[in-house]
This record gives C-alpha cells, structure tokens and sequence, in this order.
C-alpha cells in the first residue's frame, strides 16, 4: 500500500507536456499538505474563511502572461526540478526575475519583500522570486538558462548547474536558520543532479567563492565532493 502511495505522488514534467500538468501539480500539493487543514481550522476560528485554492488556469494565464509582455524571468524551484528529475508536488511557483521585470507583471501582488526575496500572489498562486538586485542570480540568469517546451509554450528555465548553483548558495544560511526540512529538500535535490546528469562541479564553486564565505565554500565543497565519490563508487559496483 505504501509503495503504491508513493509512485501515485512521484511527478515530473517531460519535454512536451501540457502546461496543464504543471498546474495540476501546485493543486496536488496543495490536496496533499497536512497543513492546510490546520490553517483552514484556524482561519475558519478566526473568521478569515477557507484557504485559498490554487486554480489550475491561473496557472496557465501566468505564463502566457509572461509571453505576452516579454518578461525575462527564469522558472526554478520545485517545478524546474521537475522537468529534470521525478519528485513530489510543489505548491509555489518560483521565479528568478529583476525588479524591472517584476514591475511588467502589476497583477502579481506583492505580500513580502526581503533583501533578494519576495512573496506574492498572481490570483490564486502562491508565487516565490528570486530577484536579481543578488550578484548570483543575475549570474544565474544571464549564464545558466535553457527553455523546457510545454505543449502550449517554451518556459525559460534554469538549467542544471543553475539549480545546483542556486540550492548551494541557500544552503549556509539554512545552516544557520536550522532549517531542517528545507536542508534535506536541497541536498537531496543537489544529490540526485548530480547523479543523473553529472555536471562539471569546479566552474560552480569558482563563482560561489565570490558570493560565499570561504568556511562555507569548504564546506559546501565537501558535501558535493563526498556525493560524487558515492556515485562514482556506486557506479563502479554495477560495472563488475
């Protein structure tokens, strides 16, 4: 029973799906978080009403609004893992976009801004940015972006060592947080990169070197080193 639960929530988008799958993903996530429960419980005590239900073709009206006003923006997070490994539901999605790009897109409500981060809402979807005022990001932008064909459109997408760069760099500062659920999520993202699509890890930490500290730098060196030596070892185990 549970392997069958299990396989039933593992998704990926392939080359070819339809946005429609991309934004039945946000509702699965949402369906599947305990916590709304617990939220809704308290909202309704509260008098606030339901939590807000992510609308699939809210989804899909984000990115073809994105088209529309040629809005440089690159898709990361949970659902770019998405089109690279199999994993489970995001419930946000998350953009990497400069300040100029953002003012393009006056429907997506601001609800918190922080240093490089912001939160908003486009309708009924949650969504996370990345804002390029970071030294890295706009690295990121400028130098690891690809596009993932969905059916309807192309979506600017980070690409692999994009996504490491950016999980590495998150990494310390959850270090310190004691962010424990969000630092399994990330090494276990960074884990399976570098698994399935062994990127070239030396120009990464060449460019995080600027923007991290160099205790931090090692540490981070360590832990991909270390990744690797595994995959390395278990590959030669399968080739005897």
């Amino acid at each position: 029973m549970a392997a069958a639960s299990e396989e039933k929530h593992t998704v990926t988008l392939p080359e070819g799906v339809s946005l429609h799958r991309l934004a039945q993903v946000l509702l699965d996530a949402w369906e599947a978080n305990p916590r709304r429960w617990m939220n809704g419980a308290q909202q309704l005590r509260e008098g606030a009403g339901q939590p807000s239900v992510p609308v699939p073709q809210d989804a899909l009206d984000l990115f073809r609004l994105l088209r529309e006003r040629h809005v440089d923006y690159l898709l990361v997070g949970g659902l770019a893992m998405l089109t690279y490994v199999k994993g489970r539901n995001t419930k946000d999605v998350d953009l990497l976009m400069s300040v100029a790009a953002l003012e393009k897109l006056p429907e997506l409500k601001i609800e918190d801004q922080k240093d490089f981060f912001a939160r908003g809402k486009f309708k009924s979807i949650q969504v996370d940015l990345l804002l390029t005022k970071n030294p890295l990001f706009k690295i990121v932008a400028e130098k690891f972006a690809t596009k993932h064909s969905f059916a309807e459109l192309e979506v600017p997408t980070a690409t692999v060592e994009g996504m490491i760069l950016l999980k590495l760099f998150a990494l310390p500062s959850l270090y310190r947080q004691f962010a424990w659920e969000r630092i399994h999520v990330y090494e276990a993202d960074i884990k399976i990169l570098l698994a399935l699509h062994k990127p070239a890890t030396e120009p990464l930490f060449a460019l995080l070197a600027k923007h991290v500290l160099p205790r931090d730098l090692a540490e981070l060196k360590k832990i991909v080193s270390e990744e690797q030596q595994r995959i390395a070892k278990a590959e030669r185990g399968n080739q005897s």
